[in-house]
């Protein structure tokens, strides 16, 4: 028999198959991802297909009717359609620059603006599509009243775009002259603030120095009558003058 130690299966060499692992990870994963981008597209494709067949018919035949019976009910529709869904989306969509919002409150801003001109898009693809669905929708406009209601739309979509945009300058204009105007009112208030801290550091000094002279005065005036006391005690007290002493003192001018 050998006497050869017997290999524990712990300490048996394995392959490394990490990194064979991980290719096939990444590669289903890119397979996984093709997959899903293929069936998204192809959704998509679908959808804009059976879109561009009945969404423009559905249009023309919703405005036909919010239009009625007369013609000039186009107009203001027209206008409705074409100044507010241009006006507002854009106003929106200008809101997604703040840089203190959420990367996906932004985002989310931004898909809401672009559904709000929906109305307008449809619109324009009655107007300028060149399928057989686009061309009877036309139609239905042009022979059902609503003739009016493309060219008024279009004339008010630009005048809400223009709107959206002169509201938006015109704003930060006033917010940056609101902004001047606090901090010039601010430098004014610490101007005025120094002023007052300096007249009133002034008056304190003012007082502080006639308290000190009024307490010098008080303390001159003290010492003058201590020095006063003083003398009239050293010298001691002097008898006044008698009539004979005045009488000889008459007589005798040299005394």
């Amino acid at each position: 028999m050998s006497n050869s130690p017997a290999l524990n299966p712990e300490e048996t060499p394995t392959p490394d198959i990490t990194m064979a692992s991980k290719g096939r990870a990444k590669m289903l994963v890119w397979l996984t991802r093709t997959i899903i981008g293929a069936a998204i597209a192809v959704v998509l494709v679908v959808v804009f297909l059976i879109a561009s067949v009945t969404v423009p018919l559905t249009w023309a035949n919703a405005i036909k009717s919010q239009v009625g019976p007369q013609l000039g009910n186009s107009i203001p529709l027209g206008m409705f359609y074409g100044f507010t869904f241009s006006f507002v989306p854009v106003l929106l969509a200008w809101q997604a620059h703040h840089k203190n919002l959420h990367k996906w409150l932004r985002i989310t801003i931004v898909v809401v603006a672009a559904l709000l001109t929906l109305p307008n898009l449809l619109t324009l693809s009655v107007l300028y599509g060149t399928s057989t669905s686009s061309r009877n929708a036309l139609s239905i406009w042009n022979t059902g009243g609503a003739n009016w209601f493309g060219a008024w739309s279009q004339a008010f979509m630009v005048v809400g775009i223009v709107t959206a945009i002169a509201v938006i300058i015109l704003s930060r204009i006033w917010l940056r002259r609101g902004k001047k105007i606090r901090q010039i009112k601010a430098a004014e208030n610490l101007v005025r603030e120094n002023e007052a801290a300096t007249a009133r550091v002034a008056q304190e000094a003012a007082r502080t120095a006639e308290k000190q002279s009024r307490e010098a005065a008080r303390l001159a005036e003290k010492s003058a009558k201590a020095t006063a006391r003083a003398t009239r005690r050293h010298n001691g007290p002097q008898n006044p003058p008698t009539e004979d002493t005045a009488s000889s003192a008459r007589q005798d001018p040299e005394l």
